[in-house]
């Protein structure tokens, strides 16, 4: 009896040792398409947004681009939820459908823990009035992705609302204070779309738990694609796509959770292509004993859009609050284009992008990254 004993405790167990070990094993990680071109009669996927829900299941939207690959073509926000960490995927939901050539872009996926809905805002674009008309939807779950509320027009809800305004793509953050923060960018001046002059990053905010927000002021300088990460002191550091020539990421620090900017600053390490990138803070002093901030992006250097390709889609890390990145891993080798990270609770990081063999719209990819593959401080980079 006793043997028998040991040996069902031997089998009950050996699943959770197999869930450790692969978890912190520092082999390549498993590669998972969670949305593959042609798949549901869609033609393409593109523009990924990530978050982990309170109950721990991970989600990604993206733009389901129902007949070409074109920028505001007909369009659905969508969802795939994973509740095993990223190695199988639920089936697709279509959260709000575009109707004729209505499209729906944009998505940018927040938590409030204090409540812990799930917010998704994105925005629908309507080109069948008298020029581009835009609508800035917000939807919530309070199940975890399960289930989702009819989306809501929130443009009479911020206030210096400019209906321009460009959510993300990406996340946002819930700051110390509780204040909830969408970063993205509006186009107050002469457009050139080519040189990427007239946008500016700016975000919008809430202090009551979503249901008001108000638009902060805009940055200083041309930049439009835009992610947030709180500073260990409090402070906002915005990090922004430019396509001015300057060849490298856009920053900016607020000291008012948003409201206002300090002049760009060039962080020269971060090469631009230009494309959206991603960051997130990992960890931090008062939490876990030490400071992580993570970044994703295709590691190109290039003035213009379309100048060179983007490729070689690499994670970095800075464990001085993104003052330096010592470390940068490559994940991708080949076409690549946007990208979401997301912590897991063990430590783990996920990283969710745009890319394939041939171009970068073939499939949009997960990845789970354990940090002692990821380098943990000790790998230089390569």
């Amino acid at each position: 009896m006793k043997h028998t004993l040991t040996l069902i405790t031997a089998l009950l167990l050996a699943p959770l040792a197999a869930l450790h070990a692969e978890t912190v094993s520092p082999s390549e990680p498993a590669k998972t398409n969670v949305f593959v071109a042609g798949q549901d009669g869609v033609s393409t996927y593109r523009i990924p947004a990530m978050i982990i829900s309170p109950s721990g299941a991970l989600l990604v939207f993206c733009e389901a681009r129902k007949k070409v690959i074109t920028d505001a073509s007909p369009t659905d926000m969508v969802l795939k939820r994973s509740l095993d960490g990223g190695r199988t995927w639920l089936p697709l939901q279509v959260l709000v459908r575009g109707e004729g050539p209505d499209a729906l872009m944009n998505p940018v996926a927040l938590t409030d823990r204090t409540t812990g809905t799930v917010f998704l805002l994105c925005r629908k674009t309507n080109l069948r009035t008298h020029g581009a008309h835009h609508r800035h939807l917000l939807l919530s779950s309070r199940d975890n992705g399960q289930t989702w509320s009819a989306p809501a027009d929130i443009g009479g809800k911020i206030g210096a609302y400019d209906e321009t305004f460009v959510p993300g793509p990406g996340c946002g953050i819930q700051t110390k204070s509780g204040r909830l923060v969408i970063p993205g960018y509006t186009c107050p001046e002469k457009l050139d779309a080519k040189n990427e002059t007239g946008f500016r990053s700016r975000v919008i905010y809430s202090d009551d738990g979503g249901k008001n927000w108000r638009m902060g002021k805009p940055v200083d300088n041309h930049t439009n694609e835009s992610q947030v990460v709180e500073l260990a002191d409090g402070r906002l550091m915005l990090n922004m796509r430019q396509g001015t020539g300057q060849s490298c990421r856009a920053v900016a620090i607020s000291k008012d959770g948003g409201e206002s900017w300090g002049s760009i600053t060039w962080d020269r390490v971060l090469n631009e292509c230009p494309c959206q990138a991603s960051i997130l803070r990992h960890s931090s002093v008062d939490k876990d004993g030490r400071s992580l901030i993570l970044f994703a992006n295709p590691d190109n250097a290039g003035a213009l859009f379309g100048a060179v390709e983007r490729t070689k889609m690499t994670v970095r890390i800075s464990y001085d609050e993104a003052q330096t990145w010592p470390v940068k891993k490559l994940i991708h080798v080949g076409p690549s284009s946007y990208s979401g990270l997301v912590r897991f609770p063990n430590g783990d990081a996920g990283v969710i992008f745009e890319g394939g063999e041939k171009h970068r719209r073939e499939w949009i990819r997960f990845m789970r990254l354990p940090l002692a593959w990821l380098g943990d401080g000790k790998e230089s980079p390569h």
